[in-house]
């Protein structure tokens, strides 16, 4: 049984939470599923969305008429209470007249005879502390969809989920070096993502499958991707594209005063490092590649307790992605173009010449393969 099938069952049902999206997508699925069992004919959606205390209330008015009147072909009376805003922690949520209203609301819901009708509300951001929320997660089928952060330990795992079965529903494929391009390139905003993945189908036409080629040709890189590209392009040992996303960073150097050389090279740094380290561990025997996770096998102790040198410590979708471009690389390759690197810093700190100049240089030895 499905999500919607298990809330469909429930005559009163809540649906709320940071990402709006799927708080939109599930709260359609569930008010379409209500409609083809129980017919149209006494369905009623009612618009949320106040922009000040008066709008709040005429919204419950309406939700309370609705509920209260029968159906008119006696079937069942369907009512959606449609992106409500104002069970929040805002202006017009903390108002008097809304917190007293909303609260003989779920008076009334708690005592209502829920037989012949259907009630859904769905919510963005909400406050759990209020008597309104309280009341409902005991007498209501919940769902919570919180927002997906790029801070969130496995976010790629959850977005990359939600991308197969977008593109499935969508009747295509996409190819796993195109997945994880995506992911890299919009993280984890599913607004942003649904727009893509429509733009991509768009494209392809009548082809099975996204490619990666379609995603770069196609995809705009959010602020947050960007810093992950050119390290990324460099696991990739792709010159062509380390290039193109090293001239994108230092654009950004010049139109944004947080940005810098050093800060570029920095970020190059942590990547090649962390290559180092998995492809020495690899060739000890201490660590292997699993299905999508890298496993470890380490002595007690083996590395220091300093997330910095420590994969174990890492996010493990970052970790995985380092590891399978550490292959591309020998160990002998990847001491070199640590060396490389420190001649940059050094170039960049203490010499005054042509920043520029000087990580192109570093990064053409890192890429070529015949250094």
């Amino acid at each position: 049984m499905t999500k919607t099938d298990q809330l469909a069952e429930s005559p009163l049902v809540f649906i709320y939470g940071e990402d709006e999206y799927s708080v939109k997508e599930l709260s359609q699925e569930l008010f379409d599923n209500w409609r083809t069992r129980f017919g149209e004919t006494d369905a009623e959606v009612i618009e949320a969305g106040a922009s000040n205390s008066q709008d709040a209330l005429k919204a419950l008015d309406r939700m309370e008429g609705a509920l209260q009147t029968l159906p008119f072909f006696g079937g069942a009376k369907l009512v959606w209470l449609k992106n409500c805003s104002f069970l929040g922690e805002d202006r017009v949520s903390g108002g008097a007249d809304v917190t007293q209203r909303l609260a003989g609301v779920a008076e009334m819901l708690k005592g209502f005879q829920w037989t012949g009708v259907r009630l859904l509300i769905s919510a963005g951001k909400v406050d759990t502390r209020r008597v309104f929320f309280k009341a409902l997660s005991k007498i209501a089928a919940l769902q919570e969809f919180k927002a997906i952060s790029i801070k969130d330990r496995g976010w790629e795992r959850q977005v990359e989920q939600w991308i197969l079965r977008e593109v499935k529903e969508r009747g295509k494929k996409i190819e796993p070096r195109a997945l994880n391009t995506l992911v890299l390139f919009v993280g984890p905003n599913l607004r942003q993502m649904d727009s893509e993945l429509e733009k991509l189908g768009l494209y392809i036409g009548d082809r099975a499958s996204i490619t990666e080629e379609d995603v770069l040709a196609l995809v705009p890189q959010n602020k947050q991707s960007k810093s992950f590209a050119l390290a990324d392009a460099i696991g990739e040992r792709n010159l062509a594209r380390t290039i193109h996303h090293l001239d994108n960073d230092l654009a950004e150097v010049k139109t944004n005063s947080s940005a810098s050389e050093l800060g570029i090279l920095y970020g190059i740094i942590s990547k090649v490092r962390l290559m180092l380290i998995l492809r020495g561990l690899a060739d000890q025997g201490y660590a292997r590649s699993r299905g999508r996770d890298v496993q470890f096998d380490l002595p007690p102790g083996f590395l220091p307790e300093d997330k910095k040198f420590n994969p174990t410590m890492m996010n493990s979708f970052m970790v995985s992605k380092a590891y399978e471009h550490a292959m591309n690389y020998s160990l002998g390759e990847l001491v070199r173009a640590m060396e490389k690197l420190f001649e940059c810093n050094r170039a960049l700190v203490y010499s005054g010449g042509d920043s520029t100049l000087a990580l192109q240089q570093a990064l053409v030895g890192i890429v070529s393969k015949n250094q």
